[in-house]
């Protein structure tokens, strides 16, 4: 290309644009979007069953739970449970209290118990425990770490 400046004419090479082929686009974009794919799908394969993905499950614990409490009262009612210091707590339709750790030890999503099958429930796998923490059908291979419970008048203590 030629154009005119202070000095006179002067030419400038302007180098041919290479085009890529659709084929080879698709092809690129293809590959590219698998690999993505396929380090993702990857990334979630764990083999660490020490509980919550990764997370160790609560260790020395010792707390009290003063069920007249608002926040507690909930354990009041037979089949109910709540969470406290990466812990879940449920008083089973006997009457009886349990605490496991609540992250499910397959990948780490957070357990519910339920009252009606008295197990423990992981949503994102379906993962069943016992009340004690033992696997009763996986993905999860190891069980949940079982805390003890103690109740004094209103007041529960979770140790273990």
């Amino acid at each position: 290309m030629w154009f005119k400046n202070k000095n006179g004419w002067s030419g400038v090479m302007i180098p041919k644009l290479q085009f890529m082929e659709r084929k080879d686009f698709l092809q690129q974009l293809g590959l590219t979007g698998a690999a993505i794919f396929t380090s993702y799908c990857l990334g979630g394969c764990t083999k660490d069953n020490s509980g919550g993905g990764g997370t160790p499950p609560p260790s020395n614990v010792d707390f009290t739970l003063n069920l007249a409490d608002a926040a507690n009262a909930a354990l009041n009612n037979p089949g109910a449970f709540i969470y406290r210091n990466g812990i879940i707590v449920a008083k089973t339709l006997s009457g009886t209290f349990i605490a496991v750790s609540q992250a499910c030890t397959h990948q780490g999503a957070t357990v519910e118990f339920q009252a009606n099958t008295n197990r423990l429930y992981c949503p994102v796998h379906g993962s069943l425990f016992q009340t004690n923490g033992t696997v009763v059908t996986g993905p999860a291979s190891a069980p949940l770490k079982a805390y003890n419970t103690s109740l004094t008048g209103n007041n529960l203590r979770i140790f273990g």
